[in-house]
Order: structure tokens, then C-alpha cells, then sequence
């Protein structure tokens, strides 16, 4: 996994966690509103039915295929459960704050979908493309969509219903298909291969365009979680986990000359006690900010642990890592922080850097630079110390 450098390309917690309760977002609409777009789906599955019936009672040709008293029946039908789906509708935003809505009218609406897709899927065949497709197609849409309770109880009355009839059926108590009047196989009738076609196509769309908006959805909260599980939540930084990644691509890139610098705020626990933890984060998110503006874009700058930071310096040398750290040291000296009273509260900071050798492992190194920022707090901080290996020690600079 590779992370890219912070700076410029941070995501907010805030805007991420916005995101996710964000009411456009199918995944996150509440049980009734899900249970509109079931409603709507299920009157625009009657519409289609609608259709095709009207264009069938329109061309009598056609007659001779259909059990015609039977289609003008089911016309009827798909007029009454057409309606009755639009009419759900009104109680789901009418009512939304009361209990009982919430609770039980989500179970009516997908049964009442239920009922009327297992009355029309007996009339056509139990077993045909149509009828199989707009299962399952259904039950993995309301999987995905709501509670499993509300889908199993549903669902598993359906598939008893269908399965039954399709026994039935083959046992000869019922007949198979009877919208039909269909003699020999059915995939040699122009007919009825396009009316399946007809019933198939727009379910097959819809269902697949609100496949893919979910799926679009669910890998950018997986994508924005992972971005907010890798910074920290106050500063908007790598975290320290995020910052352990990085050292160990840097582990791997065994050519690459890199600096590592610590920093630490000194006197950072008087601060918190004195002015107040608001103040302390206020610092924090201040000088976090600061050493972002202070650094290329190829750096990587992170939170290290409570008021420590970590830099890591790209092709850098000891005088460029020397120059950054000067750079950000004086940035943070010169940083206006106002107590409640309206006092100045001073901020300062120590650094320790250690600048890469070949085929020196990553922790080596922040263990030089450590020493180094041991150093700068002992000769009396606000000060950057570089460790110099040669030596066996630091030195100023």
C-alpha cells in the first residue's frame, strides 16, 4: 500500500464523517426511505406489467398466445397493486416520526412488493427467466438495502410459495404458466422469447444501475475509512501507524538518501496545565499546520505520539534537513497563540535529526535522531541537534 505525502492532500475528519452520514447516500437513508425506493421499484415492475397486458388486449392477434380473461383479470390487478405501492409511499414521509411506522410498516411494504412479484411470477411460470431474474435480483437488492428480518420474513414465505407451485405444477394439481396458451416448447415462440425479454431487460438495467451506485459507494466509505484510520483525528497528520508504513517502504528503497527529523514542543505539559487541554490542541493543530506549509510536497510530516512530530525529509542531506528543521523551528517560534485571558502563551519546539547511510534500516535512524532530540532538550531546547555518527554523538548546528 502506498501513502502519499500529507500535505495538500489531507481529507478532513470532519468532511469525512459528513460524507458518511450524508443523507444522499442510499446506504445510509433511513428504513423508510429505503422503503420508498422498494415501493417505487415494485409499482415501476407493476407499470411495465401494465404495458405489455394493455399492448396484448390492444393487438388480437396476439389471443391466441394469452388466456385472454385471465390477462384482462391481472390487468386489474397490477392496477390495484400499482396504485397501492404509490399509496404506501405517502405514510413512509408522512408519518416517519412515529414508532409504529418505523417499525412495522417496512415489513408491509415488502411484503405487500412480495405478494404481488410471487402473483405474477405463478401466472407466467414459476420457472421462467423472468420470474427467477426478478428474484433473486430482489432478494440480493433488499439484502443489501435493509435489515435481514425484513427480508427473510418476506422471502422465505416466497420461495415456499413459488417452490410449492412449481410441485404443484409438475404434479399436475396446477396449471404451469397459465397466462400463456403455449403448446410445445416455449423457446420456439417468438412471443413468448419476447415477452420474457420485455419483463427482463428493465429489471436486469435497474437493478444493475443500483448495483453499481451502491458498490460506488461502498468502496468510497472503504476508501475514505482507510484514509481516516492512517491520520490523526485532531492535527489532520499521519498518524503513527501511518508514519511505521512509511518507514518501512523507505526500508525497501535501500538507494534512496532521506533525513528523519523529531520534534517535540517544549514545555507542551505547562501549557495544558496552565491555559487549558483547548489551548494545548490549539497549539498542536497550529504547529501541525506550520510544518506542512514549511515542507515540499514530497515530504511526508506526521504525529508521532502527543506533542511529537515526525518529518521525513525525501533526498535529503544533512544541510537540507538542517535548513527544513531551522526553517520550521523559527515558523513555530513565531507563532501567535492568545490564552482565553488574552495572553501570549509562548510555543517552542526542539529537533533532533539523523540523516540516512546506505543500507541503514529506518528505525536505526529514528533511534539517531531521538538521541539527537534527547540531546536538544538537555542543552536547553528550541535549539536543532544533529546526530553525527562518526562521533557517536550530536551536535548543533
Amino acid at each position: 500500500m502506498k501513502l502519499l505525502p500529507l500535505k495538500g492532500e489531507a481529507i478532513s475528519k470532519h468532511k469525512i464523517i459528513q460524507y458518511m452520514l450524508e443523507d444522499e447516500v442510499i446506504m445510509n437513508w433511513n428504513i423508510l426511505k429505503k422503503c420508498v425506493l422498494m415501493l417505487i421499484l415494485g409499482a415501476a415492475v407493476h407499470l411495465t406489467w401494465i404495458i405489455w397486458k394493455s399492448f396484448v388486449l390492444l393487438s388480437p392477434s396476439l389471443g391466441q398466445w394469452v388466456n385472454v380473461p385471465l390477462v384482462q383479470f391481472q390487468l386489474l390487478m397490477n392496477f390495484v397493486f400499482f396504485i397501492s405501492l404509490l399509496v404506501m409511499i405517502w405514510p413512509c414521509y408522512a408519518w416517519q416520526h412515529k414508532h409504529w411506522v418505523r417499525q412495522f410498516l417496512p415489513f408491509l411494504s415488502v411484503g405487500l412488493f412480495v405478494i404481488s412479484l410471487c402473483r405474477d411470477g405463478y401466472v407466467i411460470g414459476t420457472l421462467s427467466p423472468a420470474t427467477m431474474i426478478s428474484y433473486v435480483s430482489l432478494v440480493t437488492v433488499g439484502l443489501v438495502l435493509l435489515p435481514r428480518s425484513i427480508v427473510y420474513s418476506a422471502f422465505i414465505p416466497a420461495t415456499l410459495f413459488l417452490a410449492g407451485c412449481t410441485y404443484l405444477s409438475y404434479a399436475g394439481y396446477l396449471s404451469y404458466a397459465p397466462l400463456f396458451q403455449i403448446d410445445g416448447s416455449a423457446f420456439n415462440n417468438g412471443f413468448w422469447l419476447l415477452s420474457m425479454l420485455f419483463f427482463i431487460v428493465p429489471i436486469l438495467f435497474t437493478c444493475m444501475i443500483l448495483f453499481e451506485i451502491l458498490l460506488s459507494q461502498w468502496r468510497h466509505r472503504e476508501r475514505l475509512i482507510k484514509q481516516l484510520s492512517q491520520i490523526d483525528p485532531l492535527t489532520n497528520l499521519f498518524n503513527r501507524r501511518s508514519i511505521n508504513q512509511c518507514l518501512e517502504q523507505l526500508n525497501d528503497a535501500h538507494d534512496e538518501r532521506y533525513a528523519l527529523v523529531l520534534l517535540d514542543l517544549d514545555h507542551f505539559k505547562h501549557i495544558n496545565d496552565q491555559y487549558g487541554h483547548h489551548k494545548g490542541d490549539e497549539a498542536l493543530v497550529q504547529v501541525s499546520a506550520i510544518l506542512s506549509q514549511q515542507l515540499r510536497g514530497t515530504d511526508v510530516v506526521g504525529r508521532f505520539g502527543g506533542e511529537e512530530f515526525i518529518l521525513i525529509l525525501h533526498h535529503s542531506n544533512t544541510k537540507q534537513a538542517q535548513q527544513a528543521a531551522e526553517r520550521c523551528r523559527l515558523a513555530i517560534q513565531h507563532i501567535q497563540l492568545m490564552s482565553d485571558e488574552n495572553q501570549p502563551i509562548q510555543i517552542t519546539a526542539s529537533f533532533g535529526i539523523a540523516v540516512s547511510k546506505p543500507d541503514m534500516r529506518p528505525q536505526l535512524l529514528l533511534s539517531q535522531a531521538d538521541k539527537a532530540l534527547y540531546e536538544a532538550k538537555a542543552g536547553g531546547r528550541n535549539i536543532v541537534k544533529i546526530y553525527t555518527e562518526a562521533k557517536g554523538e550530536t551536535a548543533s548546528i
